[in-house]
């Protein structure tokens, strides 16, 4: 099987990865190997993604995992994720370590999306079915960045073009809040999105800040 060369600790994860993802329903939980180059799948409970015991983990879990080991932190709790099609996610990623090392990351995964039920009831209705009833989550830090910029915009409700200072502010705090400033190139893309400059982004991280 393809945990079958994974530690002894990881191993232990695995009935809890099954018997949590069965408990909670409405999302998934992953356990990924990160003894191995690259690190991979070992488990998976629950069905937002079609992803596979096996399967590498993305570039984006990969970076994330190293800016916490950099930071020293064990866990990421209740953060904003999506996938690869902006369905809106709470998250929660726990490191596994021994003594000596980092061994794993197990990922919880919340679906957030009430409208995807009312969708769901609409196509039983009408007899429709979807062609694949699973979702792809984002591959690369790139694709994320771009999500969550998304994300944080469409929370305005209204036009960039309407958007004044006010509304600028509460699209940053969005990103700030969910760690996206942490990501190379967050400002710029951002200040191409809200058609200001990067600069104007610096001063309204600063003001958000200063706020907190």
């Amino acid at each position: 099987m393809p945990h079958s060369d994974s530690s002894d600790i990881l191993k232990s994860c695995i009935p809890l990865v099954h018997a949590v993802g069965k408990t909670i329903g409405v999302g998934e939980v992953i356990l990924y190997d990160f003894q191995r180059e690259p690190p991979v799948l070992i488990a998976r409970e629950g069905g937002i993604t079609s992803r596979q015991p096996g399967t590498p983990a993305s570039q984006l879990l990969c970076d994330m995992v190293d800016e916490m080991e950099a930071a020293g932190e064990t866990m990421r709790i209740n953060y904003e994720s999506a996938t690869k099609s902006g369905k809106p996610l709470k998250s929660t990623t726990v490191l596994i370590h021994d003594k000596k090392a980092l061994l794993g990351a197990l990922s919880l995964n919340m679906d957030m999306s009430a409208m995807n039920m009312l969708q769901h009831f609409i196509d039983q209705f009408s007899g429709k079915e979807r062609a694949d009833g699973h979702d792809e989550m984002p591959q690369n830090t790139q694709e994320f960045l771009n999500i969550m910029i998304r994300k944080g915009i469409e929370t305005i409700g209204k036009p960039v073009c309407y958007f004044d200072k006010k509304d600028n502010l509460e699209v940053v705090r969005f990103l700030n809040e969910n760690h996206i400033f942490s990501i190379k190139g967050s400002t710029d893309n951002l200040a191409g999105e809200l058609n200001v400059s990067r600069y104007t982004i610096y001063n309204y991280i600063e003001e958000v800040k200063n706020t907190l």
